[in-house]
């Protein structure tokens, strides 16, 4: 009871949420419910959606200059409560348009226009061009700032992204898969548009599916279509348009039963110098709701065509998303070596691939390896994690709206290496003829900005270039910068910390708890380059987790302690 209660108010709250204009909007919110939400970007078209409040009559207005509209659409009549669909058709590949939406009900004399919107039509190769990624809102429970994914939206926007790709955990509620309703799903699915629609209005939206969309085959078995997986998918196809194979986008032409269609789960597409591609890691497995080891699959025929798709294009440079390897696990590069991802079994040293995919040819980390991919960008842990292997890189997206700042790294901090921080934002990616350029854009609530840490914050930059190992620049993390783990660990009542700075600056050493709660400053001020040492006696403390973290030069590390008395 306690659980149906926790989710009715949830709900109940994220819509009271909605309904109130806590944000600026160019539209009129009382006939629609957002800007305009662009999906299917192609070299020659684009699909707008919108969801009107009441019945009105609509068409766009579109052209290469800023407030002249050399084309428009042919009138459409837009039920209320239902989503309307335009695809702009006939443009100019590698150019930039403008449109904006026309809008009146059937009484009135004259039709309203909304505000200027643009977007961008299919990059010509050796052009230089950015997008955004973003993953785990979870403005549907607890971990998701409301507030703070506002600014987030809207730090993206002002980055110009061509489109954002957003990595999943986004609408769903699998926490009671037993006893959701369809109208709970669809709300949730609904209340997500206001947001999207502060920046997709002009940069299109891409969707990728997490494990609390529910969309899993196993879920799908369950008295279909009345359940978790059915219901999901169809409030997501209902409000957002994700691509379908078209001769622009390859990806899923299987059709599914009872009225879904196409799924749109997964698909790729080139922009560009870059081959994009988007994975389900949850729709291919069927024998439980929580695979382990070789229970989890993608599916035979997604990994052929994961595996096609890698091989015939000759892009310069190739990115995969999917929200997490093997769907639910912790870590980046810690579990890449085994399954079907890896091919090794759980031990870590018998190579069970060929006896548990027979005929598949080579698992997933060998198949990107081998096809130069340079950058493998996932989700589902909360924290920014950056990880180098086999001359590729693996790339943990932070939340955007973690209002605590430090719920990923302090859960799941553990299971990366390489360069972790805490944090909220999204990345900013920028390709370019010489290079891939990934920077972390900090996202920070107003009564947390400081002139250290300024909203939009650069927290950490790096590039890759084609088809070779991976090579660091322009980071603001220096390799001689060391934070140094505290000793003894465990501690009883007191320990020694240490960290090293390349050079002087603005530095801050604090102590949190394990839910986030700031409870000591052992640093906070100027500090000169070199090795600097504190000690920090907890007496009075309960044992537990505690965190230290530390920020300098536009850089945060952050590690575990252990308080065993």
């Amino acid at each position: 009871m306690r659980a149906v209660l926790y989710r009715f108010f949830g709900v109940f709250i994220f819509f009271f949420y909605l309904a109130t204009p806590h944000y600026s909007q160019n539209i009129d919110t009382s006939s629609f419910y957002s800007n305009p939400i662009l999906s299917r970007p192609t070299n020659q078209s684009v699909t707008i959606s919108v969801l009107p409040k009441k019945a009105l009559q609509v068409y766009y207005e579109y052209g290469t200059i800023s407030g002249g509209y050399a084309h428009q659409t042919q009138v459409q009549n837009s039920a209320a409560e239902t989503t309307l669909r335009t695809i702009l058709t006939n443009l100019n590949a590698d150019t930039r348009y403008y449109y904006r939406i026309r809008y009146k009900t059937a009484g009135a004399s004259q039709y309203s226009a909304a505000g200027e919107y643009k977007f961008y039509t299919q990059r010509a190769k050796g052009t230089t061009f950015t997008f955004t990624i973003e993953a785990d809102p979870h403005l549907y429970d607890k971990k998701g700032g409301h507030a703070l994914m506002r600014i987030a939206l809207e730090n993206q926007l002002e980055d110009n992204p061509d489109f954002m790709i957003d990595l999943g955990d986004t609408f769903g509620d699998d926490h009671n898969p037993g006893t959701i309703t369809s109208q709970e799903i669809d709300l949730l699915h609904k209340n997500y548009i206001p947001y999207f629609g502060l920046l997709n209005h002009s940069a299109p939206l891409f969707l990728c599916l997490g494990n609390h969309e529910g969309e899993n085959g196993y879920y799908l078995l369950q008295s279909p279509p009345n359940n978790l997986a059915y219901y999901g998918t169809f409030a997501r196809k209902k409000y957002y348009a994700n691509p379908v194979p078209d001769g622009f986008y390859t990806g899923n032409n299987n059709p599914e039963n009872y009225g879904i269609g196409l799924p749109e789960n997964y698909y790729g597409f080139e922009w560009g110098d870059a081959l994009f591609v988007v994975l389900d890691v949850y729709r291919g497995y069927t024998v439980t709701a929580k695979p382990r080891e070789w229970e989890w699959t993608l599916g035979k025929t997604q990994y052929d065509w994961f595996k096609q798709t890698l091989e015939t294009s000759s892009a310069k440079y190739k990115f995969v998303f999917a929200h997490h390897i093997l769907g639910e696990t912790r870590g980046g590069t810690s579990v890449a070596i085994y399954n079907e991802w890896g091919g090794y079994e759980a031990n870590g040293t018998t190579y069970g691939f060929d006896t548990n995919r027979p005929g598949w040819g080579k698992p997933i980390h060998k198949l990107m390896v081998d096809n130069k991919v340079n950058i493998f960008f996932q989700g589902h842990d909360h924290l920014y994690a950056k990880e180098d292997i086999d001359g590729m890189v693996y790339q943990e997206v932070p939340m955007p709206c973690d209002s605590t700042y430090i719920l990923g790294m302090r859960d799941n901090g553990d299971a990366y290496s390489g360069i972790k921080i805490d944090g909220s934002g999204h990345l900013r990616v920028t390709v370019s003829p010489v290079n891939v350029k990934v920077d972390y854009i900090r996202a920070w609530q107003p009564s947390d900005v400081t002139p250290l840490h300024p909203n939009r914050e650069n927290a950490y930059s790096y590039s890759v270039q084609s088809s070779v190992t991976p090579v660091e620049k322009e980071t603001k993390l220096p390799t001689e910068f060391k934070l140094s783990q505290n000793y003894p660990n465990p501690f009883n009542p007191a320990t020694a910390i240490s960290f090293e700075l390349p050079a002087a600056g603005s530095v801050s050493l604090k102590i949190y708890n394990s839910i986030g709660q700031e409870i000591k400053i052992l640093a906070d001020g100027f500090l000169s380059a070199g090795m600097h040492h504190y000690n920090w006696n907890a007496s009075g403390l309960p044992s537990g987790v505690y965190f230290y973290q530390l920020r300098a030069n536009g850089t945060v590390i952050t590690k575990k302690a252990i308080l065993l008395k």
